[in-house]
């Protein structure tokens, strides 16, 4: 199965260790987010990062400008993995998605037990279109075709 991973960091193996992906806390915390289509995994790989920079506005009453907190625009990258066809079942299998994190976490691990690699969304709505959408638990060592930076699409 070809699927699109984006991510606002390179990385170089696919692990649950911290935040590699732009994905709100409600939803990122069950598994990793793909895509079948490339156009929207470019929602993952977009977000802003908190940077401290010199203002060219506002000034102490020495004359020194302020150093203000700016939120900046980040931009990712999109890898197109070869997966294989993971156990997985779809919202039609009439599965409740929880929304805290400990939900999220007991949810998981259910499936999990039930033998279940991941889900399925089909025909996902997001803003680039309609596309398929994956939520795998784990990766373990994907196939990584090519890694496209965001700004190339």
């Amino acid at each position: 199965m070809i699927a699109y991973f984006g991510t606002l960091n390179k990385i170089e193996d696919f692990t649950n260790e911290g935040k590699v992906q732009n994905v709100n806390n409600v939803i990122g915390t069950i598994g990793f987010w793909l895509t079948s289509d490339i156009h929207s995994a470019k929602a993952y790989a977009i977000g802003t990062e908190t940077v401290y920079q010199k203002s060219e506005t506002e000034f102490w009453e020495d004359g020194a400008p302020k150093v203000i907190q700016v939120e900046k625009r980040v931009t990712g990258f999109i890898y197109k993995l070869f997966i294989d066809e993971p156990n997985h079942f779809t919202w039609k299998d009439e599965a409740i998605l929880l929304n805290m994190e400990e939900a999220n976490e007991k949810f998981r691990n259910s499936l999990i037990g039930q033998g279940y690699e991941g889900f399925v969304i089909r025909d996902c709505k997001l803003q680039d279109g309609v596309t398929d959408l994956y939520c795998l638990f784990s990766i373990n060592s994907p196939l990584i075709s090519d890694i496209i930076p965001v700004e190339t699409l």
